[in-house]
């Protein structure tokens, strides 16, 4: 049997996808990905990946999908609403279950597939792949988004490091895709020399791009060199699940990495502006009640097996709006006004 996933979004979109990936494995599936260009190095080289395609967001690019990938499959499970992802599924599988919104205009869909779920108010985008594994007769094996890693990449990280294999480390994640999700850079700073001082060497992960802003925020800390390592791009996708799962702290925003350390049960603190978390938060490992963690808000601190979700103290939260200036560009007046010692006090106690 050979089932396809299909995700054409974001890379936090497809490691959130991984629980069902994992399950149609476990249940005897072939499992190949369909995903957007940019994203496929995410499953590279995991158990529950036996190949990743890529649908270049065209009609060229469809047709080329749907050539290539036209009768190959049992099963497709379609994690993204979009026409094409859609249309491309219906074409290339005997079997489609999907998410799909439940809007009048989009019945094309729900009549185009052979089960489909709709989105329900307030639920965790790892309950949908729940939800979606229950459709295609497969029991969920897992819920917790996280990525194999081995001994050799775990070595690869130490040798990229460079420190004693006992030292312990703080990641840190300063950098996020859109600028209403980012912590003032002064606030990294004054962490970063809190974590120094308590006895931490400290890694800054971030993206290829985000390398020269990483050495400004570096230099700009007044920190010992050899104290901070830089890891922009430097590990692939199974070795930052390394990295994580051995570090002990990690702090991050609201992206991919953050779900990423969470999963692999990373002691997490992450730091989230007007996402809503009972959507969006990060899952913790080993949490399989099958319903996010998650409440709205709730005062602006919340704890959940091994992550601490902090958030403003402003009532408008969560807003679920992309800034202030509800655009992507804009700042978040909740991140800004979160304070360095609010956030230290629960990097402490998960040290502790």
């Amino acid at each position: 049997m050979r089932a396809l996933v299909v995700v054409t979004r974001y890379l936090g979109d497809v490691l959130l996808a991984t629980p069902l990936a994992r399950s149609l494995a476990a249940a005897g599936y072939e499992v190949e990905w369909l995903v957007a260009p940019g994203t496929e190095a995410m499953v590279a080289d995991q158990p529950f990946a036996c190949a990743c395609h890529t649908l270049i967001p065209s009609w060229q690019g469809l047709r080329r999908s749907v050539r290539s990938l036209r009768g190959r499959f049992d099963l497709a499970c379609v994690l993204t609403g979009s026409d094409r992802a859609t249309a491309v599924a219906r074409l290339v599988a005997r079997q489609v279950c999907a998410l799909l919104p439940g809007r009048w205009q989009d019945g094309w869909k729900r009549r185009l597939v052979t089960r489909w779920s709709g989105y329900s108010p307030h639920s965790h985008m790892v309950s949908y792949c729940a939800d979606l594994c229950r459709l295609a007769g497969v029991t969920p094996l897992t819920h917790a988004p996280a990525l194999d890693w081995n001994n050799d990449d775990l070595a690869a990280v130490r040798d990229r490091l460079g420190w004693p294999e006992q030292q312990p480390y703080a990641q840190l994640h300063p950098f996020a895709r859109w600028s209403y999700k980012l912590w003032p850079v002064a606030q990294w700073r004054r962490l970063m020399g809190r974590l120094h001082d308590a006895g931490l060497k400290i890694v800054i992960t971030a993206g290829p791009d985000e390398q020269g802003a990483a050495e400004a925020l570096v230099r700009e800390s007044g920190l010992p060199r050899d104290a901070v390592s830089i890891a922009a791009g430097r590990f692939r996708w199974r070795q930052l699940a390394a990295l994580s799962a051995n570090a002990a702290l990690y702090v991050g925003l609201d992206t991919a990495t953050t779900h990423l350390a969470a999963g692999c049960g990373a002691p997490t603190v992450a730091l989230y502006g007007p996402t809503d978390p009972r959507i969006w938060g990060p899952w913790p490992a080993g949490w399989n009640h099958g319903r996010s963690p998650w409440r709205p808000a709730a005062g602006g601190l919340q704890r959940a097996g091994n992550v601490t979700l902090i958030q403003g103290e402003a009532g408008c939260l969560p807003c679920q709006k992309e800034g202030c200036g509800h655009h992507r560009a804009s700042r978040s007046d909740c991140l800004d006004r979160l304070s360095t010692d609010r956030v230290w006090r629960q990097c402490a106690r998960r040290l502790a």
